[in-house]
């Protein structure tokens, strides 16, 4: 993280603060903050991205993947002379440049039950842009184990998803009340079903935005699922509530 004098912090966020619901006090929540950011996609770029520029101040940045030419329309931390690299590093270096005052950390392998705990565990949220059925169950198990917060968000296509999801909130449910984790999911890739490139920048931004807001102390909507239609611009809202029958969140209190 590059230290910046008190002069260039107030003229960086000089707009961020003349926002009537934002003070120097939320700013420095923001300041303070751990983030985990799971995936380093079509959603996880604009994530990082508004992540790291809009004040977090410790940004963990998790995926194993390499630059591939078909990431790029929508991958936009990311040029042609990247290919072949770790995405988390090629974005990491990119960070480096665009918000100094951000510190990143890069790790450059696939997130899996052995490096997760520990890793939820030293967050104040969690943003999950994964595209994988299993890994998303895990992050919700984990996360509600742990008593993490959870930004969690999908696209394919034109359309997208987006959850919060508070284990403190003793009535909304989790990801696994909302798809049942024994039940057969083909994960929906966008190689083989396609996407168009600003539905993907689109519910990144909406992500990156809940989350900056949940961090800065401003009220956000816990266990609403937003189902976005990128082509009409439409949203909707379907609520989420416990499952008595729920393998993570049913019977037991939020972080056990």
């Amino acid at each position: 993280m590059t230290a910046l004098s008190s002069a260039q912090e107030e003229l960086l966020f000089s707009r961020t603060l003349l926002l009537e619901d934002l003070d120097e006090a939320a700013l420095s929540r923001l300041r303070q903050s751990r983030v985990l950011v799971i995936g380093a996609g079509g959603l996880g770029c604009p994530v990082a991205l508004y992540l790291a520029a809009g004040g977090v101040g410790h940004l963990h940045w998790v995926d194993g993947d390499l630059v591939n030419l078909s990431n790029l329309p929508r991958q936009v931390l990311f040029g042609p002379a990247d290919e072949g690299q770790p995405k988390v590093l090629v974005g990491a270096a990119a960070l480096g440049r665009l918000a100094p005052q951000c510190q990143v950390q890069a790790s450059a392998v696939q997130a899996d039950a052995h490096n997760l705990p520990d890793w939820i565990a030293e967050a104040d949220l969690v943003v999950d842009c994964t595209d994988q059925f299993e890994t998303r169950q895990l992050i919700n198990r984990l996360c509600h184990r742990l008593g993490r917060r959870l930004v969690m968000a999908s696209v394919i296509q034109w359309s997208g998803q987006l959850l919060l999801l508070d284990p403190l909130d003793p009535t909304a449910g989790c990801y696994a009340c909302l798809f049942d984790p024994t039940t057969q999911q083909a994960d929906a890739a966008c190689g083989a079903f396609g996407v168009f490139s600003t539905a993907a920048g689109l519910v990144g931004l909406m992500q990156a935005h809940e989350a900056l807001k949940w961090l800065a102390g401003l009220p956000v909507q816990t266990g609403l699922l937003r189902l976005v239609d990128s082509r009409s611009l439409e949203i909707q809202a379907v609520r989420v509530l416990r499952h008595s029958g729920c393998s993570v969140c049913a019977g037991r209190p939020a972080g056990l």
